[in-house]
């Protein structure tokens, strides 16, 4: 027996799941909904199929060809109505043949209507199922054999008369065919069933038990996928595949369904009511409810989904929040700690950027909410928050930007901070720059390397865990202005720059570039007890070799830029005591005037007093190295100031220096209040201390600092005091004030 199934609609009610695939191929618990309704057909001895098309029918008979399946399509060149479409397939209909759509779910047995259908002799009949809300669909009336006496296409209440409705299977004989007029549109409920009534034709009704569902609409999507989650559907359990991957620690409630190499992460939380796709991810401590998430979509960390469609290949960044009904479609993607509210559809491909509040559909364009640009440099995930399109971008503009004939670069020596080095550097020779590749550094040794190179400025490349950090400097190896950052974002977003006329640049290598490091810093000495996080730092290492036990023990961040140190006891350092050994060290080998960031702890000043010699306070400037004696921007620098000859261990000389109690807090503070808290801490402090105001404030027994987050919608405020009571008192001031 043979199949007419109709897969031509546009999909408009499924919208935006629609707006790049026909609706018969949108994936139902991780297959596309055709599959699931040819598998029906088949489980009832329906193996030979015609599908009627209109809407991208090129990529329905791609999936279908690549499958073991008898099948024929006919492909309408305008709309011919449900009735008008199968008349197109009439050739191919010779014997008895069901109609089935394309994106119905059902496990009704057809078997059984066709059985009715030939006890009855009918011409037609209509597969008939009761509902309890009929509105949206055609009420069917008919006697006790089954004989329809009347029905009328989506009533109102007022008209309705039955709870049996249309469930758009049919079974029909061929001869009914000739009832439908060619070349025109004709539906099967508005005119070919009123006539075939009105004849007084043999059109019966079968009241089928099972299930069915019209999947043709957003609610009714979801709703299907509770019922099968709910076990209403024969034939298509929910399951948990053996193949997913899913932490110890995540809390599954059931009902889910989470499938084949899934990832579902450390305390996540999923369900009820959720389903997983294939190698979907979903980060640690996020929170899944009444969700569905597509093939291959990534969902970060800390993200609370409630009630929303996630569909594939789509991204979803930590922290962000996606309400009730709320829908991300193929291959959009949402950045870090967005909310979606409630409703809100973001069409395919789209981007919403980092802490953007969306309350509207995006249907045109994209949400750039946020900075490319951050306190940490240019900042993202490689494939999804840095493309490869941007990457080469980003090149063009930097040099664009700083209007440079040459450039270098290096980067941490790990495999994803060289290909995106060698993308941006594409990017920057295809701009006409001589590129000088330094290759495997760090990045304190890169600034050196750029002012011996005579370059108008450089960018660095280096990775830190799942996290791609890209510097930029200028000539002097200093870090560029926001200003200039502020133009290479515009300039990435405005498009490419080139044209035509353009020369490409010229590459160099330049090898064996750390020399001029070591030239530049001969007497280094590092610990033995060293852990790089590097290959550009363990080479470093390498070279220097220490032997000698120091008793201290260090780990360095990618870009040898920052480090953790422990003392002899294995107690680790706090930054205050860096802070004061530092300058106790420095001050022991050379008393005299030194200089230390503005918000370094407030022991300095004592530990100064004993030298005889005054502090002095500076905002951290572009050129971290000429800023401070303290020098937190080279790990190796910083070591081996620890590192030099003392009578004493490190500990030892700790327990003499002056202490501090110093708190940290994090202060939750949505983006667009940044300003408005920033602007209450100066003006309440700038009476008391009119040498320093703004986001610094120093008195006689505490001190405060206030850094907001670039990134995440939160404030860092360092209270020190010199007791206990003294900064718990202005940490409380400080946060009742600004929150």
């Amino acid at each position: 027996m043979k199949s007419v199934i109709m897969a031509g609609g546009m999909g408009t009610r499924l919208r935006p799941l629609t707006y790049l695939k026909p609706k018969p191929l949108v994936a139902f618990l991780g297959q596309p909904m055709i599959d699931h309704v040819l598998s029906h057909l088949e489980k009832n001895g329906i193996t030979e199929h015609i599908l009627t098309l209109y809407h991208l029918p090129q990529m329905i008979i791609d999936h279908l060809l690549a499958q073991d399946k008898t099948v024929d399509f006919t492909i309408e060149k305008e709309p011919r109505g449900t009735a008008g479409s199968v008349k197109e397939a009439a050739s191919f209909l010779k014997e008895t043949f069901v109609v089935a759509s394309g994106d119905a779910l059902t496990d009704i047995d057809i078997k059984k209507a066709m059985d009715f259908h030939r006890k009855n002799q009918a011409i037609a009949t209509m597969v008939l199922t009761r509902v309890a809300e009929p509105l949206e669909y055609g009420v069917v009336l008919t006697k006790a054999d089954g004989r329809i006496t009347r029905f009328l296409e989506k009533p109102t209440w007022g008209e309705v008369f039955s709870d049996t409705v249309n469930t758009g299977i049919y079974i029909l004989e061929p001869k009914v065919l000739e009832l439908i007029p060619p070349g025109r549109s004709y539906d099967f409920s508005k005119d070919l069933f009123p006539a075939l009534l009105k004849a007084d034709l043999n059109l019966y009704g079968y009241i089928a038990d099972g299930y069915w569902s019209d999947v043709g609409s957003i609610n009714q999507y979801r709703e299907s996928h509770w019922d099968v989650l709910s076990g209403q559907v024969e034939g298509l359990k929910p399951y948990i595949s053996e193949d997913a991957k899913i932490d110890p620690s995540a809390m599954i409630r059931q009902p889910v369904a989470v499938l084949k190499n899934a990832t579902i992460g450390p305390g996540v939380k999923l369900g009820p009511f959720a389903v997983v796709g294939q190698k979907a991810v979903i980060e640690k401590d996020s929170s899944l409810s009444y969700t569905i998430v597509g093939a291959n979509t990534y969902i970060g960390k800390g993200v609370i989904a409630e009630g929303a469609i996630i569909d594939e290949r789509a991204f979803v960044g930590d922290g962000s929040r996606l309400l009730d009904g709320t829908i991300v479609s193929e291959g959009a993607s949402i950045g870090e700690q967005s909310l979606l509210t409630p409703r809100v559809r973001v069409y395919p491909e789209k981007r919403v950027g980092p802490m953007s509040v969306v309350n509207s559909d995006l249907i045109y364009g994209s949400i750039e909410r946020g900075q490319l640009f951050t306190q940490k440099g240019l900042r993202g995930r490689l494939h999804k928050d840095l493309s490869l399109d941007m990457l080469v971008r980003l090149g063009v503009s930097f040099v664009e930007a700083i209007d440079a004939f040459s450039v270098a670069t290096a980067c941490d020596g790990s495999d994803k901070a060289r290909l995106i080095k060698r993308l941006i550097s594409a990017g920057a020779m295809a701009k006409g720059a001589d590129l000088f590749d330094l290759g495997d550094q760090i990045l304190p040794s890169f600034k050196i390397g750029i002012k011996k190179s005579e370059t108008k400025g450089g960018f660095y490349i280096f990775a830190e865990d799942d996290y791609v950090i890209i510097r930029f400097l200028d000539e002097k190896g200093c870090y560029i202005p926001s200003s200039t950052e502020r133009k290479i974002e515009n300039l990435v977003k405005a498009g490419d720059g080139l044209n035509p006329d353009i020369e490409p640049g010229n590459l160099y290598f330049v090898p064996n570039n750390l020399a001029e490091y070591l030239k530049e810093y001969p007497d280094l000495v590092l610990p033995q007890k060293i852990i790089c996080h590097s290959p550009a730092g363990r080479r470093l290492v390498e070279v220097l070799s220490p032997k000698e036990d120091l008793g201290i023990s260090a780990q360095v961040s990618s870009s040898g830029e920052n480090c953790r140190i422990w003392d002899e006891t294995g107690h680790e350092l706090t930054s205050s005591e860096i802070e004061s050994l530092c300058v106790y060290m420095t001050l022991k080998d050379k008393p005299g005037k030194i200089k230390v960031p503005i918000n370094a702890t407030s022991a300095l000043e004592e530990i100064a007093s004993e030298f005889g010699v005054l502090i002095e306070r500076a905002k951290p400037g572009l050129c971290h190295s000429e800023d401070s004696v303290i020098p937190w921007h080279d790990a190796f620098l910083l070591l081996s100031l620890l590192c030099k000859e003392r009578d004493e261990p490190l500990g030892i000389i700790l327990k003499r220096l002056p202490k501090k109690t110093q708190l940290v807090k994090e202060l939750n503070c949505p983006l667009e209040k940044k300003s408005q808290a920033m602007l209450r801490f100066a003006s309440e402090f700038s009476g008391d201390n009119k040498k320093q105001s703004g986001l610094f404030y120093r008195s006689n027994e505490a001190f405060a600092y206030l850094q907001p987050d670039e990134i995440r919608p939160v404030i860092y405020l360092t209270v020190e005091g010199n007791t206990m009571e003294i900064a718990n008192e202005l940490a409380t001031r400080i946060g009742d004030m600004l929150l």
